[in-house]
């Protein structure tokens, strides 16, 4: 199936400040196909050509949480948009990537979570209600 040519972007935020997700959370969330390869670099392994990289950065000021982790070329298996998904149930969490309409969340009080500058320029968050419903989001923009 092959990967995207894009990246794309999780973050945390509370109060309009960068917050963070436990690094615990996001092993779970992906479970037996995460490869950690560097601390700030890790990679999810599906299949032999389903693949994504992670980049990882964590909280200015608390190494001990990851703020944003950027996905690049994200590959179609669907079991990357699960993980996605199950962390967009993290409080504050939103998702997006170039181009969208919207960001992307399950957090009802996400909203209140964003910086201003972050909310001006991608807009209100839009709430998904499955990781299809992502996935098929990417692939009609």
């Amino acid at each position: 199936m092959g990967s995207m040519s894009f990246d794309l972007y999780l973050q945390a935020f509370e109060n309009g400040k960068p917050a963070g997700i436990v690094p615990e959370i996001v092993r779970a969330t992906f479970g037996q196909y995460l490869v950690e390869v560097e601390e700030d670099f890790w990679q999810v392994q599906y299949e032999v050509d389903e693949s994504s990289d992670l980049f990882l950065q964590t909280v200015p000021g608390d190494t001990s949480l990851i703020h944003s982790i950027s996905i690049h070329r994200p590959c179609r298996d669907i079991r990357l948009w699960e993980a996605i998904w199950r962390l967009l149930k993290v409080p504050g969490t939103l998702f997006y990537f170039p181009g969208c309409s919207a960001p992307f969340a399950r957090d009802t009080m996400v909203s209140s979570a964003m910086p201003n500058d972050l909310k001006t320029s991608l807009g209100e968050p839009k709430f998904v209600h499955s990781a299809q419903e992502i996935y098929e989001s990417l692939e009609h923009s």
